[in-house]
This record gives C-alpha cells, sequence and structure tokens, in this order.
C-alpha cells in the first residue's frame, strides 16, 4: 500500500538513513507473530465465527460478515479485527478483552464493525467459515495478528493498525486511542474533499494539501488533482506532495535500493548541495527535511567522523523541530557517535585514482 500521506512513508524511521549510510545493510524487522502454536481456542472465538460476535444485539453495528457490513456501511465505513484463532494466543484473547468492550462502540462513531479469522491450519470447516465471512475484503498488507484494518464505504482501505505498536496490551486502550484518531482524520478528509470540490485554481490546491498531511492513506491522485489546479506551484502543494526522500536517496547513493556496497563512496559535496535545496524548502514537510538532514549526518559521519560539522548538521536537525521523533533520534546519535573517528572506507584510492 502506498500513499503519499504521512501514515504509509517508505522512511517513516530515519535511522533506516542512517543504517544504509553508515553500515551499508538492511535492518531487521521485528516479527509481530507469535510462533504456530496449538492453543484451545477460547468459547469465544469459536462463537465469534461465524455469527460476528458473541452477544448480537439487534441495534448492534456488529456483522456476520465483510459482505454484510458493506451493504450497511454509511459516513464512517467498515472497521475490521483480525486475529489468529488457531496460532495467536494474544489476538484471540483480545476479542474479549477489547474488541467486545463498549468502548469499541463508543468511539468508532457509525461505522460497521467485524471480527475477521486468519487461520495457518484451518480444517474444511474453518476455511469455509473464514471465506463466509471475509468475502470480498480486500487482502491485508500485511500478516500481522492482532490488527485493525479500517475502510471507507465502499470499501478502500485508510488506515491499519498492525501489532501491538499500534493497538498496545490487550486491554486495547492504545488501539481504542489510535482508531479514534484515524476516524477523525478519515472524517476531516471528507469535509476538506467537499469543501475543495466547490473552488478552482490554488485554492483547491491549498485545501487538498491539507488532506496529504493527515495521517491517513489518502486518495492516489491527490497529487495530480493539486498540479491540475495550480500548475505553476504558487501554494507550494506540488512539490509538498510529490517530494520523495527516498528518490534522492537513491541518486546520491548512486544505487536502485539505496544500500551502500563495499566500495561505495557517495559525493559529500553532491550530497550537501541536494540535500539543502530539501532542506532550504519550507514547502516541504519538516519531517522529510530532516530526513534530508540524516543523510548528509550519515555521510559525514562516514568521512569525517565526531567533526564540527557533523555536530553542526545535528543540531541544525534538531532545530527544525525540537520534538519531533527524528530530533530525538538525532540526539542520541550525536550521544552514540560523538566521539568516534570516521570508519574506514576507500576515499583515499579514490582520490589518488582522480590524480
Amino acid at each position: 500500500m502506498t500513499s503519499i500521506g504521512n501514515n504509509v512513508h517508505l522512511f517513516t524511521r530515519p535511522i533506516l538513513f542512517l543504517s544504509f549510510l553508515v553500515l551499508g545493510t538492511s535492518p531487521l524487522i521485528d516479527a509481530q507473530e507469535e510462533p504456530p502454536v496449538e492453543p484451545e481456542v477460547p468459547q469465544v472465538a469459536l462463537d465469534l465465527a461465524p455469527e460476528g460476535m458473541t452477544k448480537p444485539t439487534v441495534k448492534s453495528r456488529r456483522d456476520a460478515s465483510y459482505s454484510d457490513a458493506l451493504r450497511e456501511a454509511g459516513p464512517d465505513g467498515i472497521i475490521v479485527f483480525c486475529y489468529g484463532p488457531d496460532w495467536n494466543r494474544r489476538s484471540t484473547r483480545m476479542l474479549k478483552t477489547f474488541w467486545e468492550r463498549q468502548e469499541v462502540e463508543q468511539v468508532t462513531g457509525e461505522a460497521r464493525l467485524l471480527a475477521v479469522p486468519y487461520y495457518q491450519n484451518p480444517t474444511e470447516e474453518q476455511k469455509e467459515k473464514a471465506r463466509e465471512i471475509s468475502y470480498r475484503m480486500p487482502v491485508p498488507p500485511f500478516g500481522v495478528c492482532p490488527s485493525v484494518l479500517m475502510f471507507d464505504s465502499n470499501g478502500t482501505m485508510y488506515a491499519s493498525l498492525p501489532g501491538m505498536d499500534y493497538l498496545g496490551d490487550e486491554t486495547g486502550t492504545l488501539a481504542l486511542e489510535n482508531i479514534a484518531k484515524k476516524l477523525e482524520a478519515f472524517r476531516k478528509m471528507r469535509k476538506l474533499l467537499a469543501k475543495a470540490d466547490e473552488v478552482t485554481g490554488p485554492a483547491k490546491a491549498k485545501i487538498l494539501g491539507e488532506i496529504a498531511d493527515l495521517p491517513i492513506k489518502v486518495p492516489e491522485d491527490l497529487s495530480k488533482q493539486i498540479a491540475e489546479a495550480d500548475p505553476k506551484d504558487t501554494t507550494g502543494m506540488v512539490v509538498r506532495t510529490t517530494h520523495k526522500p527516498q528518490e534522492l536517496l537513491y541518486k546520491l547513493m548512486g544505487t536502485k535500493d539505496g544500500f551502500l556496497g563495499a566500495h561505495s563512496n557517495p559525493d559529500l559535496k553532491e550530497m550537501i548541495t541536494e540535500s539543502m535545496k530539501i532542506i532550504r524548502n519550507e514547502n516541504i514537510r519538516t519531517s522529510d527535511r530532516q530526513e534530508a538532514y540524516f543523510l548528509l549526518i550519515g555521510q559525514t559521519r562516514r568521512e569525517e567522523g565526531a567533526s564540527a560539522r557533523f555536530k553542526q548538521l545535528i543540531n541544525a536537525c534538531v532545530k527544525l523541530d525540537p520534538t519531533s521523533r527524528e530530533a530525538t533520534i538525532a540526539k542520541s546519535l550525536l550521544e552514540e557517535w560523538g566521539s568516534f573517528k570516521a570508519p574506514k572506507h576507500d576515499k583515499k584510492k579514490k582520490d589518488k585514482k582522480k590524480h
């Protein structure tokens, strides 16, 4: 799933830039799933499929299948809880401790609610039940349980909350908070789209630009709409919604994937020139400008170690937004790398070849 919004960004973890630049290695991803087990499936999980909830009521917004939810969906769309009955005990317990809590209905507005099982080794009966429940539902972009998926009334996913980083402990307190934030952003996007339809030109581009900053998946053609409304980019929204940090990384690394090879040695002067163009452009998001700083910090660290320029770059990155996560990472780098010499690389050999 790709997006020009904040929630789906190839480099949402700025530390990746540094691992690429300094180590040339790929960071490991912590698995959210528990190893396959053969747990005793609680009765609540058995009751949930195919009814969709343990104790359905006449006025409930909890549906038995995705098809039912899609048919009944209103402006607030559909919210789905994904669990693994035969392999993930935590997600199965959360059916009771989180998903069936009354608070879920309180924070989800008029959204339709559904729980979908994902088996690893289903029986034929379980396979058929799961198929009935999830029929017509888009395939999730990951295989993490527990997770929450959020769809609009047409079945287009606009947000996902995979794993405990987004759902918190088994009570789901953090999950409720995050669901409420995503739903609020979704409602705001609907209002802004309606407002944008009433105007044209730069005024429209400016409104659409607000949508691009929402922490959800936005319309795929949003940047195209902005460019058509403001072809001269008088609002700065075109560059704001089309700038892609990974493309700058690939260009300066001279590779297709951004990873440094054993003999890679990007040119620091070119990196400073190109990165500063991004950093000085206030129309570009602050987080993207800070990521441009990380390019310079990583390469300077490789060539100069804990030099005065290295420390200046970190301080400048922090100054852009002292409260951001990027600023926190930059400060930690100063603590971790602030007294080390530059790693050895092939710069001297490269310089000899030039002469």
